[in-house]
Parts: C-alpha cells; sequence; structure tokens
C-alpha cells in the first residue's frame, strides 16, 4: 500500500489509501507540523479517516484524502489567525 505525502502551508499531510469492505477505498490522513512542540496552538499530530462512501481505487482514495487534509490545515489556519483555538 503506498502512502501519498506532501508538505502544505507549512504542514506534513500523509494520506494511506485503506480497502474497505465493499472492494472500494476509503482513506487515513495524518497532519503534523514539523518542529511543532506539543503545547503548541494545535494538538498535533491529528489522524483522521473517510470510512464512508469509498473510492474506485486507492490513488482516486489518496487524491480525496489530500483535498479532505488540505481543507483541515486551511480551517486550522484560519482559526489560529482569528484567535481561537
Amino acid at each position: 500500500m503506498q502512502i501519498t505525502s506532501e508538505e502544505y502551508k507549512g504542514y506534513g499531510i500523509s494520506v494511506t489509501p485503506m480497502k474497505d469492505c465493499g472492494d472500494l477505498w476509503d482513506f487515513e490522513y495524518r497532519i503534523t507540523r514539523p518542529g511543532a512542540d506539543a503545547g503548541g496552538a494545535a494538538a498535533l499530530p491529528i489522524t483522521r479517516s473517510q470510512t464512508a462512501g469509498g473510492h474506485a481505487t486507492p490513488e482516486v482514495a489518496c487524491f480525496a484524502g489530500l483535498e479532505v487534509a488540505r481543507t483541515e490545515v486551511d480551517n486550522l489556519l484560519a482559526l489560529l489567525a482569528s484567535g481561537r483555538r
């Protein structure tokens, strides 16, 4: 199983495709911040998964996982900019 990784706005994202029970593909993603300490503004690392819907191939599942994780990073940055945690 191939893990897809990228850096996005200073955060590391890694996505792992997972085969579900219906021969479709779901994903799990992990968001980290290199060099962040445990007492930072956000509790990192963040790990989430999608187990509903399913995708036809592991590559599509990884692409979908990257998009969801990027959105979460954007939301996290918006919350930090507004002073909320």
